[in-house]
């Protein structure tokens, strides 16, 4: 591996993009670098309204597959003046933006023939649309997923998925005494991606904010009107807020036994989420009625039943095998609508955590429909992990650590029932104070992984 001689050529790539389109970038702007050398190259480039497909050379070895969300394309980021780091950001898809220049680099430089495909897929595309149309542009059965955010690491096995929608049903009525509104707001915590980090410690702010209410509820009556929180499936949700009415009669007292209660959760939660906001604010007017104590009660003892976080761990390796992952919460005249999201690597943890949903689902009186289903995605044979072990050994005379993971979702739509093997990479990003970074370092290392890989593949 000629380090300095590729740390020069990313370093003058970095020098073209800047010069390209600045130094604050968002990712269209490298999508756009990677088609403007494609055109540089003539190569073909097959368009459709969920991927982009790259032919490079005759005979492609491997396909490079990236996915990019479409409410990350607008992400920014920048080339740093660090001369050990390529680029940074405050959006944790700073390995996306790895993961594409380390596509240019290859673009640019690699002898081997390759086609590149960028897709812009969601949990939405299950049903195929996007599985027909590429069937059609495939010329290589190895698929390589740039997308796991952490380096050194091949994933070859990825886990099955399950969405439900818990329709929780509930009563409301109207007041009959004097009443102040009040809103509850939670946010600051460090949420993350379900798929990648449901194994750390995590707290869910649905299920604080519930906390929190039933902590206050316990001293002070109230009355809840409804309960927001989360935005998409794929992660844990960092901020919710609850809106209620006291008789006017206890405006006093809530505000002392909501510091008390403030304070206990931000305490004990110091240490995990330093950056927790609690705050209690006056409404001036509400959009529903309450509900019932009864709802609050079937709400509640939902959230208290599902399973939640890491769900089970294998003993042997101390890989995660299966997670849950409450992800919304919204509330409407007649029902409170909860996302939950399930994955795992093995049959039996999955039918354990659906038939334990199901039950609490049963004992809050509420509706649990499941709105998608990913199987479970599983290579034929070892060939192209194999392929990518011996090529890492040969390069850094170490083993790499093999992994089945949670993530990759979006691989196993693309690919599902289609004649492929799947492996996922990925580059490795550094946390500092509140900014991602990719060094110079990891992109060479993977580079050089992807281009031993590509000469061993037959």
């Amino acid at each position: 591996m000629d380090y300095i001689k590729q740390s020069n050529n990313l370093n003058s790539y970095i020098n073209c993009l800047k010069n390209y389109k600045g130094s604050s970038l968002i990712l269209e702007d490298f999508l756009a670098f990677i088609i403007k050398k494609a055109n540089e190259k003539s190569l073909e480039i097959v368009r459709s309204d969920s991927f982009l497909y790259i032919k490079n050379g005759h005979s492609p070895k491997a396909i490079f597959h990236i996915n990019i969300e479409y409410n990350k394309e607008k992400e920014e980021f920048k080339i740093s003046d660090n001369e050990k780091i390529c680029f940074e950001g405050i959006g944790s898809s700073i390995n996306l933006v790895g993961n594409l220049f380390v596509i240019y680099y290859l673009l640019a430089n690699s002898k081997e023939d390759f086609d590149v495909l960028i897709s812009s897929i969601s949990i939405h595309d299950v049903d195929g649309r996007p599985r027909d149309e590429l069937k059609k542009v495939l010329r290589s059965e190895n698929v390589i997923n740039l997308n796991l955010k952490q380096g050194e690491t091949i994933a070859n096995e990825f886990s099955a998925l399950k969405l439900f929608l818990n329709q929780v049903r509930v009563k409301r009525f109207v007041p009959d005494y004097d009443y102040l509104s009040y809103r509850i707001s939670l946010g600051g915590l460090s949420g993350g991606e379900a798929g990648h980090e449901i194994d750390k410690v995590k707290l869910n702010s649905i299920k604080l904010i519930l906390s929190i209410i039933r902590k206050i509820k316990a001293v002070v009556d109230l009355d809840i009107i409804s309960i927001t929180g989360g935005s998409t499936y794929d992660y844990i949700p960092s901020e919710a807020y609850a809106d209620f009415i006291i008789k006017s009669d206890y405006e006093g007292e809530i505000e002392k036994v909501f510091d008390l209660v403030k304070n206990e959760i931000i305490e004990k939660n110091l240490k995990y989420d330093p950056d927790m906001k609690i705050y209690l604010g006056k409404l001036d007017k509400i959009k529903l009625m309450p509900i019932t104590n009864e709802s609050f009660n079937h709400l509640a003892s939902f959230v208290e039943l599902i399973p939640n976080g890491t769900v089970f761990v294998n003993s042997l390796d101390d890989q995660l095998v299966s997670s849950s992952n409450l992800a919304s919460v919204r509330s409407l005249k007649n029902y409170v609508n909860m996302i939950l999201v399930v994955r795992s690597l093995s049959e039996e943890s999955m039918k354990s955590m659906v038939d334990k949903t199901s039950l609490a689902s049963q004992i809050s009186s509420s509706i649990l429909v499941e709105k998608y289903y990913i199987k479970k995605w599983s290579n034929p044979d070892s060939y192209l992990k194999d392929i990518f072990l011996k090529s890492y050994r040969e390069i850094f005379d170490r083993d790499m650590r093999l992994i089945n993971t949670q993530y990759s979702l979006y691989g196993s739509i693309m690919f599902s029932d289609l004649p492929v093997k799947i492996i996922s990479l990925g580059v490795k990003y550094k946390k500092g104070d509140k900014v991602y970074t990719v060094s110079y370092e990891d992109l060479v290392n993977l580079i050089s992984l992807l281009e031993r890989a590509l000469y061993n593949l037959n």
